[in-house]
């Protein structure tokens, strides 16, 4: 067997947000703090905010296909920081970020509830002392 083989990859499960993601995002962040630096998990945010400041202006119960696109590259780009960093991909994992993007589908609503879970995560990051650097 090759000592390089690289460990098996598995396709990400889609997931709906719980109904308690502030919760949630309170009681994971008071235990995984030290996974990410604020200058990471605020870049993760940054690709949500862009989608999510369109969004808010719209009524519509689904997401625009501009949006739907948007939150497709985010997912990209989430896996790409994962490949680059294993600590910003454990984050991720236990966060269930890649789990909870893929699960909105083009709703509206679920979007937005997954763009005030990562609020969520960045205020307790550094309510938690979460470290910048």
């Amino acid at each position: 067997m090759d000592s390089k083989a690289k460990p098996e990859v598995k396709s990400v499960e889609s997931a709906s947000i719980p109904d308690d993601y502030l919760d949630q995002a309170e009681k994971w962040m008071e235990e995984n703090t030290q996974l990410i630096t604020t200058s990471k998990i605020r870049r993760l945010l940054s690709l949500v905010t862009e989608i999510y400041n369109v969004e808010t202006l719209r009524t519509q119960t689904e997401l625009s296909p501009e949006s739907v696109s948007a939150i497709g590259m985010t997912r990209v780009r989430f896996a790409y920081e994962c490949g680059r960093d294993k600590k910003v991909k454990e984050f991720v994992e236990k966060m269930k970020l890649m789990n909870y993007l893929k699960g909105i589908g083009s709703s509206r609503a679920e979007f937005i509830k997954f763009a005030q879970y990562m609020e969520a995560l960045v205020a307790y990051h550094k309510f938690f002392g979460g470290k910048e650097n």
